[in-house]
């Protein structure tokens, strides 16, 4: 009498299953778990901002590097066009959650700190073509094609004008005339490379 051996499953079968409809793919999947993994290790580090934003979290998730491919998904549950996303992400990365936010709002700041922010950035004008415009957190330079928007971190954020849009640059500082540097550089950086 012969005694048989047990089968045992192969433990890697579930990798050839197909993913029901209406259920995310792998690679998402993937996405949120590294996703929830980070924000988890950032937490118990104490270096974490939590927000309560849903569009701030779904631009979070873009500016991973895994996240570029759900571009077109996100505008489709959100109606926010592709190149607002674009910008949006591109915010993200140049300064996080705050950096979202100057993008989406520059935060009002009151006479006084408006009024010394536009000191600093005249006095780092070298061609100026034209005059500040200035409204609530918001200094424009048009003539070099720069913006600066006050973060709700306190820090002023840099955007340079391209195709008919204000993109967000890096170089955020808590002093806007560093900031206007960093955009004035940013947009020079671009017009060189076309």
């Amino acid at each position: 009498m012969s005694v048989s051996q047990p089968t045992h499953p192969d433990p890697r079968a579930w990798e050839g299953w197909e993913t029901p409809p209406g259920v995310p793919g792998k690679g998402l999947l993937d996405l949120l778990a590294a996703d929830a993994a980070g924000r988890a290790t950032a937490m118990l580090a104490g270096s974490t901002t939590l927000t309560e934003d849903p569009l701030i979290d779904a631009v979070r998730l873009l500016a991973s590097v895994s996240g570029t491919p759900y571009t077109t998904r996100v505008t489709q549950l959100t109606g926010i066009p592709e190149d607002d996303l674009r910008r949006l992400t591109l915010a993200y990365r140049h300064g996080g959650t705050a950096g979202v936010s100057a993008a989406r709002e520059a935060t009002p700041c009151g006479p006084e700190e408006l009024s010394a922010a536009v000191d600093e950035v005249r006095g780092r004008r070298t061609f100026a073509v034209g005059e500040l415009s200035v409204d609530a957190g918001t200094i424009t330079d048009a003539g070099a094609g720069v913006r600066l928007r006050l973060g709700p971190d306190g820090r002023w954020y840099p955007f340079t004008h391209a195709r008919e849009q204000w993109w967000p640059a890096g170089g955020a500082s808590a002093s806007a005339g560093a900031a206007y540097q960093a955009a004035v550089r940013a947009r020079s950086l671009r017009r060189a490379n076309g």
